[in-house]
């Protein structure tokens, strides 16, 4: 008999991963956000956003990727 899947909110690991997928990818909505302000704002400053909009596009794929790594791994849904 196959195991069921965990339920959503009983994987403190499943959770904790979720929570830093979440918490990078509003890094990096805020720094889109920035560089947004910085081009309406005529700001010359804006092209020094792409280098750290970058690392943080990585971070959320990398978190991301542990997510559902371990949802596919462990079985939690």
């Amino acid at each position: 008999m196959a195991e069921m899947p965990e339920r959503a909110g009983s994987c403190p690991e499943r959770e904790r991963l979720l929570s830093e997928w979440t918490d990078s990818s509003r890094r990096t909505t805020k720094l889109l956000d920035e560089q947004l302000a910085a081009i309406r704002n005529a700001d010359r400053a804006f092209g020094s956003f792409a280098e750290k909009i970058q690392l943080a596009k990585n971070e959320e794929l990398d978190a991301c990727r542990a997510y559902y790594g371990h949802v596919d791994g462990h079985g939690c849904v």
